[in-house]
Formats: C-alpha cells, structure tokens, sequence
C-alpha cells in the first residue's frame, strides 16, 4: 500500500535513529490515544534539535503577538518578518490532534527516508509539523505526498 509521506536527504544515520526513536514514541502515544506530559518530550531531542523552534520570552511572544495583531489579515500570512519556527510544545499539540495515522520512519534509499501516514480525514492537519520534526534533526526535505498531490522541494 502507499501512503502518505515527506521524504528527506538522510547524511547522518545516528540523527536518523534519534529521529526515529523520537517518531516511535510520537506514534505510540498517537496510537493509544495517551499522551504523555508536554516536558516528557525534551530527552528526546539534543540541544542541536531543540535550536530548531521558537522559545520565546515572555516579552517576545508579546511583541510578536502585538505585530500579528496590528497588520492586516490579508498581509499575516505573507509577511516574512511575522514568521517564526514551530514552538517544541505546539509540534506535539499539532501530532496530537492531526487526523492521520502515523505508519513508519524509514529509509527509502541509501540516502533517502520518509516519514509516512496515512489521512484518516481531509482536511488532515497537514505535513507542517512532521516537516518540523525531520528538520529538526538537520534532514532537508526532498518531496512529499500529502494525499493531495505530490510535491519537490529542494532539489
């Protein structure tokens, strides 16, 4: 059967096992439905990962959220000094209520792997947060079938 998938450019294998590791237990808390506590999250993840989100002061998130606020809708969503890497917290929020079943964490190729699920509704949620996670582990991402279409990036 195939699935769902983002494939990335695999160049380390022991950030892959981590990745993986970290996946397993993504899945698993997916799969019973029983998620563990938001800070139970961190050992997974070295400080190279975790530099990878957004942790702001309390007095940036309030900067930040004061500059969403004041620009126009139509504009939000454009502008690129509004965004901002994914919170580690919302990475796991957003895996939590995504409506697909993770599947596997695995390589595709000498050098490729992808990180597979499957919709179990449209909308789904997206691939933003698995995005967030492989990049999290310094992997590029080369495609993805979003169930929708298939799309390169990357290359």
């Amino acid at each position: 059967m195939e699935y769902c998938f983002v494939e990335f450019q695999v160049d380390d294998c022991k950030r892959f096992n981590s990745l993986c590791e970290v996946f397993n237990e993504i899945k698993k808390d997916k799969d019973n439905d029983s998620w563990r506590n938001e800070e139970d999250w961190l050992i997974f993840f070295d400080r190279k990962a975790l530099s990878h989100f957004w942790w702001p002061s309390e007095e940036e998130e309030t900067e930040h959220f004061r500059r969403w606020f004041a620009t126009p809708v139509e504009q939000r969503w454009r502008d690129p000094s509004l965004e901002t890497p994914w919170d580690f917290y919302s990475m796991f929020d957003a895996f939590q209520n995504g409506e697909y079943q993770l599947i596997a964490c695995r390589m595709v190729s000498a050098d490729r792997a992808r990180l597979e699920f499957e919709p179990v509704s449209y909308p789904y949620g997206g691939t933003g947060t698995i995005q967030a996670l492989v990049e999290s582990f310094d992997f590029v991402i080369l495609a993805e079938d979003d169930g929708i279409e298939y799309t390169k990036f990357n290359l």
